[in-house]
């Protein structure tokens, strides 16, 4: 029912219509999910009447999905300590971690899963990770911390070591996502292969700023808001991408026309002051001839269960054609088709 209400109600009888003005709408969803989500103290004996650690069989026991367990910004661990049933000491950051768990809640591909486990455990040091972990693991870092890391990889892990019910409760988030993950993957070949980055796999914006390279201790991953980013390091621009795109969120001048053409074509529009002449209206028409990388990651709206909704990498993409400018409208070929239920629910948006 949130979902529909979201959308507008597109699934209504033949004949039938709902319409909502967007004040309406928004009061609407809030009410529903007011009304699904669970309160706090029924969760708490719920928690005291099954006193397993273990999420996931909490939630086999319980009927409840990890969506209502985390709302209202609640945390497992949090639960455990009011029911009386987690007894591990909590460090000194605890409570600011607890807050950032939700962050995970989107890991759906092997990369992310193993890394972000292994960083979680109890005896892992920085000198002993791989390149490729190394990177990962300051993708995991910009999630827990968006607007800045305590200290280098090293401060990072000693701060989780004595955060023992964090830790855990995040690995167990991540297991429980890659469990539910919904799209076959696929590796980046070529020569953006090194980036830490899984075709149709979910990413945060703090992920994605990470895994190119770009955040650094004075520009922290929250302070970027554009729709693209450049990495020169890899001569990659990457198109962050919200289909529905509402006018609270967005300025009239960012009301950008995207949407998907086919399961391989994709319609985009550069920023509003973007030329055909300008270096950057260049660089994206010519990427092919001058070696750049173009990359998609789209997500069909702002919002969702856990607050802001992470993009699914749609992958490299190839320029096709263009028209007008300021800004320019440009269609991009996907080299992998993007997932069928993704492109019929970003096709609903676009009818809306």
């Amino acid at each position: 029912m949130q979902h529909q209400a979201e959308q507008g109600f597109p699934f209504l009888p033949a004949g039938c219509s709902i319409v909502l003005d967007e004040v309406v709408q928004d009061r609407v969803v809030t009410s529903i999910k007011r009304q699904l989500s669970p309160r706090t103290p029924a969760l708490v004996n719920e928690v005291r009447a099954h006193p397993s650690s273990s999420i996931a069989e909490f939630l086999s026991a319980s009927g409840l999905s990890v969506r209502e367990l985390l709302g209202s910004n609640r945390s497992w661990t949090d639960l455990r300590r009011r029911a009386g049933t987690e007894t591990r000491p909590s460090g000194p950051v605890e409570t600011a971690l607890l807050k950032r768990v939700r962050a995970v809640t989107h890991v759906d591909d092997r990369l992310r899963r193993d890394a972000y486990s292994r960083l979680l455990s109890d005896d892992v040091t920085a000198e002993a990770l791989s390149p490729v972990e190394q990177h990962l693991a300051g993708m995991l870092t910009a999630s827990l911390w968006p607007s800045g890391a305590p200290g280098d990889l090293s401060a990072v892990l000693d701060v989780l070591r004595r955060e023992p019910a964090v830790r855990d409760e995040l690995a167990q988030l991540v297991d429980i996502a890659f469990d539910d993950a919904r799209h076959p993957t696929t590796a980046l070949d070529g020569e953006i292969a090194d980036l830490p980055l899984i075709v149709h796999a979910r990413y945060s914006r703090d992920e994605i700023v990470s895994a190119l390279g770009v955040a650094t201790a004075t520009r922290p991953p929250m302070s970027f808001r554009e729709g693209v980013v450049w990495a020169a390091e890899h001569r990659t621009d990457a198109l962050l991408i919200t289909l529905a795109k509402s006018e609270a969120d967005y300025s009239p001048s960012t009301m950008y026309r995207d949407y998907p053409l086919t399961q391989h074509l994709f319609h985009w529009e550069s920023q509003s002051r973007t030329t055909v002449a300008s270096a950057t209206g260049q660089r994206y028409l010519n990427h092919r001839t001058t070696g750049t990388h173009v990359l998609l990651f789209a997500r069909q709206r702002k919002q969702g269960d856990f607050g802001v909704e992470p993009y699914l990498f749609l992958g490299p993409a190839d320029y096709v054609s263009h028209e007008g400018e300021r800004p320019i409208g440009i269609t991009w070929r996907l080299h992998h088709a993007m997932p069928t239920d993704f492109f019929s629910e970003a096709s609903l948006v676009r009818a809306g």
